[in-house]
């Protein structure tokens, strides 16, 4: 933690510039996220083959990635000022239509509860599809209704609960006076900036996400538990080719559950910093912000990498190609040796007459 003798030297620790490499960084994992994103919603869509409404579910996810991207990378921009609380925008937003910067990280609130939202409205509607089979743990339309509403409602809760935390404009000067008093005159040549307080709609939204996190980690545990139980007791009243697809489809998604670290890891630290005051917390803060952006790219190559039908037609190839070989290799052989039996036979009729 910072003593008051060091609040008064933040100074001398607080670069107030545009890191020259995170701006670079930011117009390229802009177009390389835009790219894979893209790439892979299309995949999804029309390289699916027989799979049912679930590819909807992936593509939402896969957007909302894209969403959070593209926020973050091309419409926001967001340079941190840690270990002061607060930091200003240099995208799109800020540069073309002067959006206010505590709207602009409201909505980055937003784009990030999102892909969770999406990520466990996946993991609902493969339960639903894999209950199926048995009857057992299914839902009625109207409660699975409910439950993705509340999923998806769920972003629009965090975001309004950090959007009343946010200070009003003349009390971030009066914050900045009174915390940061040697930092005064560097906000002052800042046309925009947001800068945060610790106040009872800030607790409420950090409990909030803590809930969230902790429902999210619950949820995917037990139904992934009950999807694969599922699928061992009933494996001998369904075809191999069906159970096969559903495990290397539960599989796929575990995969991209996996990614979601690039999201939950960066957040925790970011809230870590925010408690003990890290010194050299703003280097630290443009690390996360990379590992955020890497979320849908690694997210989209999980996918496709970890699901056949996907992985199959990135590589060009056909899986049922060696198949389809095999058996035209047979029927060519069947059809030698019925030849050569008839003319074995006709050889042996002859030299008998």
């Amino acid at each position: 933690m910072f003593t008051e003798e060091q609040l008064m030297t933040f100074s001398y620790t607080v670069d107030f510039g545009e890191p020259e490499w995170l701006k670079i960084y930011y117009h390229g994992i802009s177009i390389v996220s835009t790219i894979i994103s893209f790439f892979s919603m299309y995949v999804i869509l029309f390289q699916s083959g027989k799979m049912d409404g679930y590819r909807y579910y992936l593509f939402y996810m896969q957007f909302a990635g894209w969403m959070m991207d593209l926020h973050l990378s091309t419409l926001m921009q967001f340079i941190p000022l840690f270990p002061v609380f607060g930091g200003y925008c240099t995208g799109v937003l800020t540069q073309f239509f002067g959006i206010d910067d505590s709207f602009q990280t409201t909505y980055t609130a937003f784009t990030i509860c999102l892909v969770a939202s999406a990520l466990n409205s996946c993991f609902v509607r493969k339960h639903q599809a894999i209950s199926k089979i048995s009857s057992k743990y299914l839902l009625n339309d109207i409660p699975y209704i409910i439950v993705i509403f509340l999923l998806n409602f769920y972003p629009v809760v965090a975001a309004t609960l950090l959007y009343l935390s946010m200070l009003s404009k003349e009390n971030q000067v009066i914050l900045v006076k009174e915390v940061y008093p040697n930092l005064v005159d560097n906000f002052a040549h800042l046309s925009n900036y947001v800068v945060f307080d610790s106040n009872i709609w800030a607790i409420i939204f950090f409990a909030f996400i803590f809930f969230g996190c902790t429902y999210t980690l619950i949820l995917i545990v037990t139904t992934t538990y009950s999807m694969f139980k599922t699928l061992e007791d009933n494996r001998k009243h369904i075809s191999s080719s069906n159970y096969a697809k559903h495990r290397a489809t539960l599989r796929s998604l575990l995969a991209q559950f996996a990614t979601c670290f690039l999201i939950v890891g960066p957040a925790s630290i970011f809230s870590l910093l925010v408690v003990i005051r890290y010194e050299h917390s703003q280097v630290a803060t443009h690390w996360i912000i990379v590992a955020l952006t890497l979320h849908s790219s690694a997210n989209a190559i999980v996918m496709i990498i970890t699901y056949p039908p996907y992985r199959n037609f990135v590589m060009l190839w056909k899986p049922n190609r060696s198949f389809r070989f095999s058996k035209t290799q047979r029927s060519v052989d069947m059809n030698t040796r019925i030849h050569t039996e008839r003319s074995f036979a006709v050889t042996m009729t002859s030299s008998r007459s």
